[in-house]
C-alpha cells in the first residue's frame, strides 16, 4: 500500500483543496496551521451545513489587510452650544466635549464601552450588522481597551 492510499489520500486531497470539515481540521491542525503561517488561506466548514465557513490566515496577512481598512472620521463644532462632536462614521459612534481633546476622549470611552457590549452579544450583532461594520468592529476589537492603539487605528 502506498503512503497516499487510505487516510493519506484523503489528507492529501483536503490539503490540496485547502478546505476541511471541522473533524479534519482537528486531525490535520498542524498542517493547516503551517499552511496558514506560510500565507495560504485554509477554510474550515461545518459538514452538517449549519454554519458558514471560517478562514485560517496568518496574522501577518490579516494585519496587512486591516491596515488598508481606513476609518472615516467626522468633526463638527456647534457654535451655539460650544460643543465638539467627533464621530466614526463606519461604526456609528461619536464623542462630545467642550474641546476637541475632550470629544476624542469621550469618543474613545464610547467605543470601548460599545465594544464590550458588542463582544458580549456577538451572536446578535453578527446577525444584524452588515459585513462592512463587522470588519471595522473587528479592527477595533483587536485594540482591546488600549486608548493609544485606538487613537492610532482611528487616525486621531
Amino acid at each position: 500500500m502506498s503512503e497516499f492510499e487510505g487516510k493519506g489520500v484523503e489528507k492529501m486531497e483536503a490539503i490540496l483543496q485547502n478546505k476541511f470539515n471541522i473533524r479534519d481540521t482537528k486531525r490535520f491542525y498542524s498542517d493547516i496551521n503551517e499552511k496558514a503561517l506560510n500565507g495560504i488561506e485554509v477554510i474550515t466548514y461545518n459538514a452538517m451545513g449549519k454554519t458558514g465557513e471560517v478562514s485560517h490566515l496568518s496574522k501577518r496577512i490579516v494585519d496587512f489587510l486591516f491596515d488598508s481598512l481606513q476609518f472615516h472620521i467626522s468633526e463638527e463644532f456647534d457654535e451655539e452650544l460650544g460643543v465638539y462632536t467627533i464621530s466614526v462614521d463606519d461604526i456609528n459612534i461619536y464623542g462630545e466635549g467642550s474641546t476637541k481633546a475632550e470629544a476624542i476622549e469621550d469618543l474613545l470611552t464610547s467605543i470601548i464601552e460599545y465594544t464590550a457590549i458588542y463582544v458580549e452579544q456577538i451572536d446578535l450583532f453578527s446577525k444584524v450588522e452588515n459585513i462592512t461594520k463587522q470588519g471595522y468592529m473587528l479592527k477595533v476589537i483587536r485594540c482591546g481597551s488600549d486608548r493609544e492603539k485606538l487613537k492610532k487605528v482611528l487616525g486621531l
